[in-house]
């Protein structure tokens, strides 16, 4: 009797094998709409180019399967055949996915009309964001960049779509499936009371999550994420971008670290521009007049930055090594026969700069680009401060913009943590906020990083790294162990503070490290 059962039992799992595809797999594939997607065939033969044919079905959208390749020739006949192609592995690569590609794809090898095989099964799920604003009636791609003005309502709606015959709540519960709305940090959207982040599902099988909010001057260039999580492991995401027209004078706030190359654009720029634009400075803090810098497209020679700054074919304006000294408001000015045409376009330009002080230095301070000589056992401070003019004092951008200036390790840990640290947050002529960090210098802390990074709403901003470097020439100890034992005979280790700056793009980073190393070895 238990022979008959266990035979039973083997039978069940060969026909499931059977009904299910090899090894009893079906493969999903999730992908953003607008992106590229590859189909495996996973029961290909050899030569299997001529064998092989892929259909198509979805249970939303219609009742019987579409024939997409047949024997390895496309049919012409169907909506998508321009975006198919079949590789030679004779997986199914899809250009410029939409949100109507969602569904299940079957592989099916034939020899002499035969069917060979089980079949191999692909469920393709499709990450898609439209958009809708109090202002606009239309909604648009997740691929685009939606016109928006200030003031007014958006809703972005992000949508699975998904074939499988589950409701959004079993696949929630039983799948894990998650939909989150995250800004460019990666910070989970609900911890911030700007945003309504509601999530439902749309005929209970396909999730949707909803961010909701009021559009800020400082949106221009906004980017929001919908990320997607499956058993807490990331599949995709899309991004999208708010991007102000120029007509309606908005303004743009540009946060950047000091030694950064800065691009300020001109949002009013008319066609042809260059022989057309006129770029201003101003700061309430340095001077009360306004300086030209260009004029009819041509650098004023007789300005200090002068040799840093260049005009690029959109009448962008490009900085060069920015310095704490560049911050305050520019103006683009478009002239026709010396008549200004439309509204001015400002930038609001922010600078984060690092500056350090020790008590075994004679100077009280230094600038970011240059070197601080320091020894373990020595205190040192450095000093992190957002200089801008835009008329409202530290306090408010804290309180009510969500401005945040954080001491932070390798690892992003916030330095506040730790009790070797001494972090005190303060501001200067109540206007450029500043945080400080003090501690005392360790043998250990030999090419040790801290970070003063810059957040607006947890946005990421900028950062400006800085780390400690000993020198090697005085650090002649080979046995650090037997260095601290013995210490009143070890050399005292001379140390230097080098600077490097960053932004928050990684191979901004990458590259502004490796020139720091360079110049600090």
């Amino acid at each position: 009797m238990a022979d008959k059962c266990d035979l039973c039992l083997l039978g069940l799992i060969i026909l499931s094998s059977l009904l299910t595809g090899i090894s009893g797999v079906e493969d999903h594939v999730f992908i953003s709409s607008g992106e590229n997607a590859r189909l495996s065939c996973n029961n290909a033969l050899p030569d299997c180019k001529s064998k092989t044919t892929w259909i198509y079905s979805n249970s939303f959208r219609d009742s019987e399967t579409v024939e997409l390749v047949y024997q390895g020739i496309k049919k012409k006949d169907t909506e998508r055949h321009e975006r198919l192609s079949l590789e030679s592995d004779c997986s199914l690569n899809i250009k410029n996915v939409t949100e109507e590609d969602y569904g299940s794809y079957i592989c099916q090898q034939y020899v002499n009309g035969q069917k060979q095989g089980p079949d191999a099964r692909v469920s393709l799920h499709v990450l898609h964001v439209s958009s809708s604003s109090s202002s606009s009636s239309s909604s648009s791609s997740s691929s685009s960049q939606t016109e928006f003005s200030p003031g007014r309502s958006v809703t972005l709606s992000c949508q699975l779509y998904s074939d499988t015959g589950f409701s959004c709540d079993d696949r929630v519960s039983s799948e894990g499936v998650e939909l989150l709305w995250v800004n460019q940090a990666g910070v989970d959207l609900k911890t911030d009371s700007r945003y309504q982040i509601l999530s439902s599902s749309s005929d209970q099988y396909r999730c949707i999550i909803t961010l909701t909010t009021t559009l800020l001057n400082e949106d221009n260039n906004r980017e929001w994420r919908c990320r997607l999580t499956h058993r807490n492991q990331f599949k995709t995401s899309v991004r999208y971008t708010v991007k102000y027209s120029g007509i309606s004078g908005v303004e743009d706030h540009v946060f950047i670290s000091s030694g950064e190359n800065v691009r300020l654009s001109c949002n009013n720029a008319l066609p042809d521009c260059k022989s057309k634009t006129t770029w201003t400075y101003s700061n309430s803090f340095r001077h009360s007049w306004r300086v030209e810098l260009i004029t009819g497209g041509i650098k004023k020679k007789d300005t200090e930055r002068h040799e840093r700054l260049s005009l690029e074919s959109d009448c962008s304006l490009n900085i060069k090594n920015v310095i704490e000294e560049d911050y305050g408001s520019y103006i683009c000015r478009q002239y026709v026969n010396g008549q200004k045409q439309g509204p001015d376009a400002r930038v609001f330009l922010h600078v984060l700069h690092v500056s350090p002080s020790s008590s075994s230095s004679s100077s009280s301070s230094s600038s970011s680009s240059s070197q601080t000589e320091i020894s373990p056992g020595r205190s040192v401070t450095l000093s992190c401060q957002l200089y801008s003019d835009y008329g409202f004092s530290c306090d408010y951008w804290v309180r009510s913009e969500g401005l945040e200036l954080l001491w932070v390790n390798q690892a992003g840990v916030d330095l506040k943590t730790d009790s070797r640290y001494q972090i005190l947050s303060s501001s200067s002529d109540q206007y450029h906020c500043i945080i400080t960090l003090t501690t005392t210098l360790l043998n250990e802390d030999n090419n040790r990083e801290w970070r003063c990074r810059l957040t607006h709403r947890n946005q990421l901003k900028t950062s400006v790294r800085y780390t400690v470097k000993y020198s090697v020439s005085s650090l002649r100890v080979k046995n650090p162990t037997k260095a601290s034992t013995n210490h009143h005979n070890a050399p005292v280790a001379s140390t230097t503070l080098t600077p490097v700056r960053s932004s928050n793009s990684e191979k901004t980073s990458s590259r502004t490290t490796a020139a720091a190393s360079t110049q600090g070895s």
